[in-house]
């Protein structure tokens, strides 16, 4: 069986590993399935980000959601750079991180349902504002039609 590659939606498979700050075990991909060690200067980005996560709102569960997912996001930039696909450090100003962000979601929307998608776009969405990247800009996707239209009787 073929390991997933790094757009895919979300990895949860893992090991347990303690958040930081938040004392709580949290599921962090394996290797192979987008986990592993990220290369310079991922890894800074991402533990920056673990910090910016552990003193906010949200709850336990969403933090550790958000912050696999910025591992994910993370890990295609370093694979997208390596292999020539991404110019540049993609992270380095607001116009690269937005474009990097945009051809990521492009990445992932044939590979996902669009509730997938969209939870993604939000995680990425909140990795750019926490460490003032800027917003990304990528619209939510529609909300699907009600699978059964209610009969109202007259």
């Amino acid at each position: 069986m073929e390991a997933p590659s790094a757009t895919s939606c979300d990895p949860l498979a893992g090991r347990a590993v303690r958040e930081p700050r938040a004392g709580r075990a949290v599921r962090e991909p394996v290797a192979g399935r987008g986990g592993g060690e990220l290369p310079a200067p991922y890894d800074g980005l991402l533990r920056a980000y673990a910090a910016a996560l552990a003193g906010s709102r949200l709850a336990h569960s969403s933090r550790a959601v958000y912050l696999r997912r910025a591992r994910g996001y993370l890990a295609w930039i370093a694979s997208e750079v390596a292999g020539g696909r991404l110019a540049g450090e993609p992270l380095a100003d607001m116009t690269a991180a937005v474009r990097a962000a945009r051809a990521y979601h492009r990445a992932l929307a044939g590979r996902c349902t669009p509730r997938t998608a969209d939870g993604v776009r939000a995680a990425v969405e909140d990795f750019h504002t926490r460490l003032g990247l800027g917003g990304t800009g990528i619209p939510r996707a529609p909300a699907p039609p009600p699978l059964a239209t209610p009969v109202r009787k007259t």
